[in-house]
């Protein structure tokens, strides 16, 4: 990448905090069935949040946010995270180091507890000025919860995800502080979008089209008209992360966030633990 990496120090850890917040919402979410199903737990300190899906096998599920940022990660703690994620059942996780972590020295414990750099994940923040026009042939609603099995099956389907995620992801339709969206094409619903509000904050994700209707302009208007909604609810900060671009690796949700307002705030690297290696 050619984007500068610093950390703005105004908002920086902000930007993490939000997003682990959502997930906390998410995990929050589940029913008695869906953690029987899917293995879902969850531990907050502080701005830390330990999501867990022991019965699925994706990281994003099973992830930590936030360490180091209240205070630098001590190796009993990160002993601790490890503990908590053995004793949940989950063979394999990651943990996302912030910059601020990042200088606080929480790699080098993490490599002497032998976990290993995964991959990176951008972090990216826009403001709500400049509002984007985008135009598309597809017909964009924000939806209810009528609508939530619909959107958690495109968006399931899209990242090829285990189904037992569906019904936890429809629980999220319709709860306080989110908004969901879908893109249809005629009656048919085919690109998925979503973001969750706190305070002067706005986390973009839950973004997904079937592969069939793919290069239609679905996720730039999704985005369009989450930045416009967003902004109506009074939200300032407007933050999404992805996949980082990488050789030939075409990052096309990255190119889209950037087309539309969002600037790198940091890199993040992703720290993967496996329990069998």
């Amino acid at each position: 990448m050619t984007e500068s990496t610093s950390v703005r120090n105004d908002y920086a850890g902000d930007l993490d905090v939000i997003e682990a917040r959502a997930w906390a919402d998410l995990h929050r979410a589940a029913t008695d069935e869906v953690v029987a199903t899917c293995g879902v737990g969850a531990l907050e300190i502080g701005s830390v949040f330990l999501g867990s899906a022991a019965k699925i096998d994706v990281l994003a599920f099973n992830r930590a946010i936030g360490l180091g940022l209240d205070h630098p990660a001590s190796d009993q703690a990160i002993d601790l995270m490890i503990e908590h994620y053995a004793h949940a059942g989950v063979p394999r996780f990651f943990v996302q180091v912030h910059p601020l972590a990042a200088q606080s020295g929480l790699p080098t414990i993490l490599e002497s507890r032998g976990l290993t750099h995964h991959n990176n994940w951008v972090k990216l923040r826009r403001g709500v000025e400049n509002l984007p026009d985008v135009a598309t042939d597809l017909r964009i609603e924000e939806i209810a919860a009528d609508r939530a099995e619909s959107f958690a099956t495109i968006l399931v389907t899209s990242f090829a995800w285990p189904k037992p995620v569906t019904s936890w992801i429809a629980l999220t339709v319709g709860r306080p502080n989110w908004r969901h969206y879908l893109a249809f094409d005629g009656a048919a619903p085919v690109a998925t979008a979503a973001f969750f509000a706190q305070g002067e904050h706005a986390w973009f994700d839950m973004a997904g089209t079937l592969e069939g209707y793919r290069g239609r302009g679905a996720q730039k208007a999704l985005i369009a008209r989450r930045v416009r909604d967003a902004r109506a609810m009074g939200c300032t900060r407007l933050v999404v992360e992805t996949e980082e671009e990488i050789g030939d690796n075409a990052a096309v949700s990255l190119r889209n966030v950037r087309r539309l307002g969002f600037e790198v705030a940091y890199v993040r690297p992703n720290y993967i633990y496996a329990a069998d290696l």
